[in-house]
């Protein structure tokens, strides 16, 4: 329900900024409008208008970005008017629009924009206002279809490409008012009627290239004409898709004549580039040319020139003869190819002694198979080796060690509770031993304890290895008898040796032995007093000792007759509050004793009763000294286990009353919980209380 409601929240802010956007649009900003609308603003004074195939750009100033981009527009305009008043337009502004066959310009538009219908391969008519200035660069550049074009008598100046490749102009006219005309201006026309104006200053490099007309006349104003301006008399001039093709009917090439000032501009650009020249205002004539004659011979790499001359005007005419090629001998081996090397062929042509060379590639090495020259061992490279047939050449080669093949594991010294053992893996092909420590085994403390009058032997601490065995002698001293054998406070009884075999060991273990004097006593006397913990395990965390928890029996001896008086009831602690010890270890408890039994108080005139009881933290199933999520899952493991039917688990018997938290003899799935809840409070900087924690189930 929170992230359902997190999702609407971040979607209706979402919605919202879209929103502010698109009324923020409508408000201020030029964004394209739709082609429904068929019309609007495209500069700050400027509108524009779509109506029946013609697309109208009215307004005063600049036109300065392009909105008219909609698919009815695009694909319908035919027709395109820019009004009186508007001066300038973006740049390629009417890309886009393959189908337009007319465009009409404004009395404002003093310079026509580069690139303006650039690409308009339906353009046919253009009509110009007076005033146009300036055409610009590639303004009418591949309009296939545009033909004849008046250009206003205001025009100065046509840049690079303006109408470069319009092919279906045939005649051209440049007003008088025109001072330069830009490189390839007019080129790949079929133009056959070409007229310059009078003050025409520039013509650049190929501004007439592949065009029809046979002949040009440059006025005297022309300073400068570039390469190439006059070529070829073509028949006709064509495209195949973006490549311009064209043809001539006549044998020999015509070239364009050109006509103009004798020694002027016009005669010096015609010598320069091989072209045919007339003087203006001479009549024309029919050439009588004499045969061709060579002038300079072709070589093997180089064209040669042959000429004619007119007998009656004295003009000449010259062709090219094609170079004749080199005539090369076979190849010879001038440097044999080695293994590694490369090696060289010539060949020389007999024309002009020219010499060719060429690499033979190396031949490469003829290895030999891979031979051993080093086995490789367990931990060290090995090394092969072949060679070359040819040159001896050697290769090597390294072989990866094969690395050790060990054995299984075998112990070489078993472990103890005290110390760890050791195992040892060899390697069956070198020898080679590895070894590895074998963990300590897990044990456990048997403290054996007794009085004067006999002796147990092992005595004191013992550590005994987990589900082991110990066994215990006992020996009366003379003069004495064994009284009792406690083990973990029940009595057990040594067989017939004096032996008492502890087996599958998996706790700790305490026992206490007695032995009294051999004298048949004539009165009641109490010989000792023995304090039994009730419980294993005993919980720390109670704030006291309980009597419900022990059992304090008196050995009381009645005319011979030994037994045991039960004095719980009479005996409180001594102390308040619980008994000393560390997390985990041994604990001493006093008690006081109030009943009225004469012989007890004449043997506690002379003796305390203290007991000594196991320390451990109820939960604490890891026994790590902190009640936390780990003890909780290892008695929810217990509980599963023990109700799938396992027969043994890896817990001691004190772990299992640890983890009886609720102390109701089984270790439940209700444990676990109240495990938990403990640890709970305790991160939550809480006193945690079990009794509290029973209490309140829920």
């Amino acid at each position: 329900m929170i992230l359902k409601k997190w999702k609407n929240r971040i979607g209706r802010r979402v919605t919202g900024v879209l929103l502010c956007l698109t009324l923020g649009a409508g408000a201020g900003m030029p964004f394209p409008l739709t082609a429904a609308a068929q019309g609007g603003t495209c500069g700050s004074s400027t509108t524009w208008d779509y109506s029946n195939g013609v697309l109208t750009i009215s307004g005063t100033g600049a036109a300065d970005y392009i909105p008219w981009i909609a698919s009815e527009v695009t694909n319908g305009t035919t027709s395109i008017v820019i009004g009186d008043g508007v001066t300038s337009l973006a740049n390629r502004p009417f890309s886009g629009l393959k189908k337009v066959t007319s465009v009409k310009f404004g009395k404002s538009m003093t310079t026509i924009p580069s690139n303006v219908c650039s690409g308009m391969s339906s353009l046919k008519t253009v009509t110009f206002s007076e005033g146009t200035q300036i055409i610009g660069k590639n303004a009418f550049q591949n309009c296939y279809e545009l033909g004849t074009v008046k250009l206003p008598s205001s025009l100065q100046t046509i840049e690079n490409n303006a109408f470069y490749a319009c092919l279906k102009m045939t005649e051209i006219t440049i007003p008088d008012s025109v001072k330069s005309i830009g490189d390839t201006a007019f080129k790949a026309n079929n133009v056959t009627k070409l007229h310059l104006g009078s003050n025409l200053e520039t013509i650049g490099k190929e501004a007439f290239g592949m065009s029809c007309f046979s002949e040009a006349e440059i006025p005297d104003t022309v300073k400068s004409i570039g390469a190439k301006a006059f070529g070829i008399v073509c028949s006709t001039v064509t495209h195949s898709g973006s490549t311009l093709n064209y043809s001539y009917s006549t044998s020999p090439v015509h070239y364009v004549t050109i006509i103009g000032k004798a020694n002027g501009t016009a005669q010096q650009y015609a010598q320069s580039e091989n072209l045919p020249f007339k003087v203006a205002g001479e009549e024309a004539h029919t050439h009588s040319w004499s045969a061709w004659t060579t002038k300079t011979a072709a070589g093997c790499e180089t064209a040669g020139v042959q000429i004619r001359t007119c007998s009656g005007c004295g003009e000449t005419e010259t062709k090219e003869i094609p170079a004749t090629g080199h005539h090369m001998s076979d190849w010879k081996t001038e440097k044999a190819a080695g293994c590694e090397t490369e090696g060289l062929q010539v060949r020389t042509c007999s024309g002009c002694d020219k010499k060719e060379t060429q690499i033979i590639p190396a031949s490469g090495h003829q290895m030999s198979d891979w031979k051993i020259e080093k086995a490789a061992g367990c931990e060290t490279e090995g090394q092969n080796v072949r060679t070359c047939a040819v040159c001896g050449k050697k290769e090597y080669q390294t072989v990866p060690a094969t690395g050790h093949t060990w054995g299984e594991w075998k112990i070489t010294k078993q472990p103890t509770v005290d110390s760890t053992g050791e195992q040892e893996s060899v390697c069956a092909s070198c020898g080679a031993v590895r070894t590895n420590e074998v963990a300590k085994l897990v044990g456990y403390t048997v403290s054996v304890s007794s009085n004067e009058g006999g002796s147990v032997t092992p005595s004191g601490e013992t550590k005994v290895a987990e589900g082991g065995s110990l066994t215990l002698s006992v020996r009366e001293n003379a003069g004495y008898q064994l009284v009792s054998v406690l083990v973990n406070g029940s009595e057990r009884k040594p067989d017939s040796s004096g032996s008492l075999i502890l087996s599958d060991i998996r706790a700790n273990q305490t026992v206490s032995v007695v032995f009294q004097k051999k004298v048949q006593p004539k009165t009641r006397s109490c010989n000792f007093v023995d304090v039994t913990p009730q419980r294993k395990v005993w919980l720390t965390d109670e704030s006291a000792v309980s009597m419900q928890d022990f059992k304090i029996y008196a050995n009381i001896t009645d005319n011979g007759t030994v037994s045991w008086l039960d004095i719980t009831a009479d005996c409180v602690p001594e102390a308040s509050g619980m008994p000393k010890a560390g997390p985990y270890g041994t604990g001493t408890v006093t008690f006081r004793y109030q009943g009225s039994d004469a012989e007890v108080k004449e043997y506690l005139a002379q003796n305390s009763i203290t007991g000594q009881i196991p320390l451990y933290l109820r939960g604490d199933g890891d026994l790590n000294g902190i009640v936390d999520v780990v003890d909780a899952e290892i008695a929810l493991g217990y509980y599963v286990k023990q109700i799938a039917g396992a027969k043994s688990t890896t817990l001691s018997e004190a772990q299992c009353e640890i983890m009886d938290v609720d102390s109701n003899g089984i270790t439940t799935l209700e444990d676990a919980a109240y495990i938990l809840k403990y640890y709970t409070r305790q991160m939550a900087h809480m006193v945690p209380d079990w009794q509290e924690i029973f209490n309140r189930k829920g």
